[in-house]
């Protein structure tokens, strides 16, 4: 074990972080810090392809599922903001920021309107969440509303990878187990198919949450009291 950990936090080896969660079934606290470090740095991976099956199989719990992915995303908002917000000037002149200068002023814009909607938005689609942070501490949005939305937003990725996956993954790993020793290769064109459509609805998301984010506020007509009297 001990030499797992040391392994797990020298080179965040993911592999290595899945099989300390996997043998460290009876140190609940040691399957929540290694969870809560992978869910720090491979946030998509983790969530929605590794816990939920380790719920369905009983080797993770819930409680300790929900804290661990809610702490491991919500430090990573924080930790994306703050360095952001106090290092403006020195960001500001990065290649990637330039690069995607576009993209962070859209999502500027569209904070000032829907923080809020923002939060909730860019938790379900990755090719936004990096901008879209990184437009929140260089505009300095309000610290106090962007943590609260971001805690509301990862409290419900969490619930949803823990109680609602695991019941969507359990039979299906059932299914594809019962299969495996009798047809391997359909197997692994279904696992093949899975994946490939979840990277076409993240894709196709992203493109979707771009183009509303970066719309142009629609004008409001002028109302009766503005239009010219007529003389």
């Amino acid at each position: 074990m001990t030499d797992t950990v040391m392994m797990l936090f020298a080179g965040l080896n993911l592999d290595a972080m899945v099989e300390t969660i996997r043998t460290s079934c009876e140190y609940p606290w040691i399957q929540g810090w290694t969870t809560a470090v992978a869910t720090f740095f491979f946030e998509n991976v983790v969530c929605w392809t590794i816990v939920p099956p380790l719920i369905s199989e009983g080797i993770l719990g819930l409680t300790v599922a929900w804290h661990s992915t809610f702490w491991g995303v919500f430090v990573g908002d924080i930790l994306m903001y703050l360095p952001v917000r106090f290092a403006m000037r020195y960001v500001a002149k990065l290649r990637w920021v330039q690069t995607h200068q576009a993209q962070i002023e859209a999502c500027g814009r569209f904070f000032d309107r829907h923080l809020g909607k923002t939060m909730f938005v860019i938790r379900f689609t990755p090719g936004i969440r990096t901008p879209a942070l990184l437009a929140a501490g260089m505009l300095k949005v309000h610290f106090g509303q962007y943590a609260l939305f971001s805690a509301l937003s990862c409290a419900f990725q969490s619930s949803l990878v823990v109680f609602f996956m695991p019941k969507l993954y359990a039979p299906v790993i059932a299914w594809l187990k019962s299969l495996w020793g009798t047809h391997p290769v359909f197997v692994v064109l279904v696992i093949a198919a899975f994946f490939s459509a979840f990277i076409f609805f993240q894709v196709v998301a992203a493109r979707a949450a771009m183009n509303r984010i970066s719309a142009p506020p629609k004008e409001e007509p002028p109302s009766a009291d503005r239009l010219p009297s007529d003389l």
